[in-house]
């Protein structure tokens, strides 16, 4: 009798573990289901135009971009959950049947973010400690899709490499939001602030003039 009740309490919770996982698959396909329905109201980065030239043995990148907030990322800053961005460069190597050799990369970091008490937003650039405030949303976008001299490499690092090659791309840091957000900003076009990435010619030494 003992052994029967025994077996009988691990088949039970078996089926509760069974249960549980059809339940996270259902709720996870009822997204997946639920979320085409968003696609006509989306967030959206678009790099436009990206342009390298040398000053003074460096290597400075200026970018136009396009970014477009849905309105449930609008309310979420709203609601003091600031939004994290990072824009991303490499330069590389082109190889014959292999992977390009990534010869240098940088970062910027940005925080997009509402301040309730004194009705402004505020834009940070994490790594510079620098910050700047707007009265609108607007303006503050606009500062955002136009980033320049941000100095990527040093010339001298880039020789002896041949022909190069650029890329450049911006990101939503999903990692720095709340818990709850993480999951639905992989996968909701609302929250889909990740740009292609976007090709920049790399300048030669000859080219900076020095």
């Amino acid at each position: 009798m003992g052994s029967f009740m025994l077996c009988w309490k691990k088949t039970d919770q078996a089926v509760d573990r069974c249960r549980a996982a059809v339940s996270a698959l259902s709720f996870f396909l009822l997204l997946l289901c639920v979320l085409p329905g968003a696609q006509a109201s989306a967030s959206s980065a678009t790099i436009q135009r990206a342009h390298a030239e040398i000053r003074e043995g460096v290597v400075y990148l200026d970018i136009d971009l396009k970014l477009l907030l849905d309105k449930e990322m609008i309310d979420a800053m709203r609601n003091a959950i600031p939004i994290n961005l990072s824009m991303i460069s490499v330069i590389e190597s082109p190889r014959d049947w292999w992977f390009p050799n990534e010869v240098a990369s940088d970062q910027r970091r940005y925080r997009l973010e509402f301040h309730a008490l004194s009705k402004t937003w505020l834009v940070t650039d994490t790594l510079e400690h620098e910050a700047r405030s707007f009265s609108t949303l607007d303006g503050a976008l606009h500062s955002l899709e136009r980033i320049r001299a941000w100095p990527v490499t040093t010339a001298r690092h880039l020789e002896g490499h041949g022909a190069l090659v650029g890329r450049v791309r911006m990101v939503l840091d999903v990692n720095k939001l709340p818990l709850p957000l993480r999951f639905p900003a992989l996968f909701d076009p609302r929250w889909s602030l990740n740009s292609d990435w976007f090709a920049w010619a790399v300048p030669t030494a000859s080219e900076g003039g020095d």
